[in-house]
């Protein structure tokens, strides 16, 4: 009798992906835009984990903050090549991860992304100002800017 590996990898992963929050979380996994093509992004469920020992799964060093994220790769169809310097945003917290390292599982079933907890802002946003967000006009303040007023 053989093992049908890859069949009993997709089993497994399903059920552990089946377990639902806290351990399963809703994401977007974000591959930033470049001189080269556009910014993509796809819709993913993660499992994450801390990392505590060194060079784990022989991908980058560990720092302080290292965790390691699961998404299945049938998630990631709309991502070409997955790599460093890709993100990931948690619905729920808005918390950002940034890719340093990852690695496809053999089986091909899912990727384990290494990732550091990131404070990036983004500011990318190129909307023009209204009247009420503009600060820097010498006009007399309206209702909308002055913080003050205490009526």
């Amino acid at each position: 009798m053989s093992l049908n590996l890859p069949m009993l990898t997709k089993r497994a992963v399903a059920a552990v992906f089946r377990l639902g929050p806290p351990l399963v979380r809703d994401g977007v996994f974000v591959r930033p835009q470049t001189n080269a093509a556009a910014e993509a992004s796809a819709s993913c469920k993660i499992i994450g984990t801390h990392v505590v020992s060194g060079f784990y799964l022989g991908l980058a060093p560990v720092t302080p903050g290292t965790e390691n994220l699961l998404i299945r790769a049938s998630e990631l169809a709309a991502i070409t090549a997955p790599a460093a310097g890709d993100y990931i945003v948690e619905n729920s917290s808005g918390l950002r991860r940034n890719v340093q390292a990852l690695r496809l599982d053999p089986s091909g079933e899912f990727y384990v992304f290494q990732c550091v907890r990131s404070a990036d802002e983004d500011w990318g946003d190129l909307t023009a100002h209204t009247v009420s967000e503009d600060f820097g006009d010498l006009t007399a303040a309206t209702a909308f800017e002055d913080r003050m007023n205490l009526n």
